[in-house]
């Protein structure tokens, strides 16, 4: 019930505006990193299990064998695309060795890859092994490496679980729909409307193997934030939402914090990723994402309205909010304005409201989106997602007991906000909280007058605000 697995026919989605950040003298880095090609190469040479009869080139299996656990096949792949430039056909047999010319000229024409329309016909041909379509197993291995390596690069731990599977099936379902191949024209569509930043992650992380430093901050985007409070298995959601998200989101809630963190410091975690070229990467030194912090979460407590309230006022940055409901259902919506109760509704132009699963899509960029009532007489109470007209997506009541889906009633299982402002937002907003609690304890020790009207009282919304309970139809669990 519920279960949309197309475009609603009266949903059109939006093509989102994402832009990435280029500068002018971005091209001149290829020829600086020539010596860092060569020098990568002759480690290579040095890593070679038998002596080398041929001084100067390295065998495929050398080249293949540095490459560990999840990224044995990426090995293989990059090394047939370096050999053959992407020309290269199923079947054909590629070449055994490869010299230390070829290497730099094709590590040259990776690194000259500054526009993301180039890197997704370079990896396009690398993931289709030179055809000139991609099937849905390539594309699969293409989701599976570049969520790898996204994470290895933006040096967050390797891991991975079921619900995972469903993301990145949800996403084949989208960008193949009925049929068994597409073309590079296709997946490029796909990809401008849906995420277009899928392979940032892969390109970053061979830029970085390659040259032996982190991709200038200008050119560098896809990074995956660290979740805080995070425990794999116990949230809505998972690390393979996450990158899906942030290959999908406006870069504002994806900010890098002011500051380095050295990889070098990692030597000592479990992530194969990371452990992988740990000697080329010695001299690294890649950017950290802003952590997401969890604010809300309805199994820790408690599906209701007065709850949710609770958690989520006063945070003042950008914040991504799951809702999952029947028909295997996930919604994010990520508001780029702190959430606000009021008659209007409120998102700039980076809101986005994206359906997770059991298809992968943005179905409506910018706003105003959200809606979120809970005094007003004069509209529907609850939160609504959906642009002014056009027909609602999504709704939920004051009750917090289900969800409408274009209307369709559904059963509601699961809701959760994740801040992903700065570490100030917060603090800020337990500081508020803190001043909230000793308001709430001054009316507490207050005796109301009997003839005053509870209904108008202002005091009402700021004891709902600090927690307690003030009218029970708002809430099916009022536990604090």
């Amino acid at each position: 019930m519920g279960n949309s697995h197309s475009h609603h026919p009266n949903e059109s989605v939006e093509k989102p505006d994402f832009s990435v950040r280029r500068r002018s003298s971005a091209k001149q880095i290829t020829s600086a990193h020539v010596p860092a090609l060569e020098r990568l190469f002759q480690k290579l040479e040095l890593t070679a299990e038998d002596d080398n009869g041929h001084p100067g080139e390295i065998t495929r299996a050398t080249f293949e064998n540095v490459f560990h656990g999840p990224l044995q096949l990426f090995g293989k792949l990059l090394y047939e695309q370096m050999v053959t430039n992407g020309h290269h056909h199923h079947g054909d047999k590629v070449r055994g060795r490869i010299t230390c010319e070829q290497f730099v000229k094709a590590g040259k024409e990776v690194l000259k890859l500054f526009n993301e329309t180039d890197q997704h016909k370079y990896y396009f041909k690398l993931f289709s092994q030179g055809k000139e379509q991609l099937d849905k197993e390539g594309a699969l291995r293409m989701i599976h490496i570049a969520y790898a390596l996204t994470l290895s690069s933006s040096m967050v731990p390797y891991a991975k679980n079921e619900k995972d599977e469903q993301v990145f099936n949800a996403v084949l379902e989208s960008m193949f729909g009925m049929k068994s191949e597409i073309k590079f024209s296709e997946m490029e569509r796909w990809m401008e409307s849906n995420c277009p930043h899928m392979v940032a992650g892969v390109h970053n992380w061979v830029y970085t193997i390659l040259t032996g430093s982190k991709m200038p901050e200008e050119l560098e985007v896809s990074r995956v934030p660290m979740l805080e409070r995070f425990t794999e298995g116990q949230h809505c959601m998972t690390m393979g939402m996450v990158w899906m998200l942030t290959g999908s989101l406006p870069h504002m809630f994806t900010h890098t914090e002011e500051k380095d963190t050295d990889p070098a410091a990692q030597a000592g975690t479990k992530n194969p990723l990371l452990t992988s070229f740990q000697f080329l990467m010695k001299l690294a030194r890649l950017s950290r994402c802003q952590s997401w912090v969890n604010l809300y979460d309805s199994d820790e407590h408690g599906l209701s309205m007065n709850r949710f309230s609770h958690h989520v006022t006063s945070y003042n940055d950008p914040t991504i909010t799951l809702v999952s409901f029947e028909g295997r259902n996930i919604y994010c919506i990520a508001e780029d304005v702190p959430w606000r109760e009021g008659t209007s509704k409120f998102g700039r132009e980076d809101t986005r409201l994206i359906q997770i699963t059991p298809v992968y899509r943005v179905v409506q960029s910018g706003g105003p989106l959200v809606q979120w009532s809970i005094t007003d007489r004069n509209i529907p109470k609850g939160i609504h997602f959906g642009q002014s007209g056009r027909l609602e997506v999504l709704s939920i009541p004051l009750d917090f007991d289900m969800a409408k889906h274009y209307g369709v009633q559904c059963q509601l299982h699961h809701v959760e906000m994740w801040g992903c402002g700065r570490v100030e937002s917060l603090q800020l907003q337990q500081k508020q909280k803190q001043w909230e609690r000793k308001e709430v304890e001054k009316q507490r020790s207050r005796k109301l007058h009997r003839d005053v009207n509870w209904e108008e009282n202002p005091d009402k919304q700021l004891l709902s605000w600090g927690g307690v309970e003030v009218n029970h139809q708002y809430s099916r669990s009022g536990a604090m």
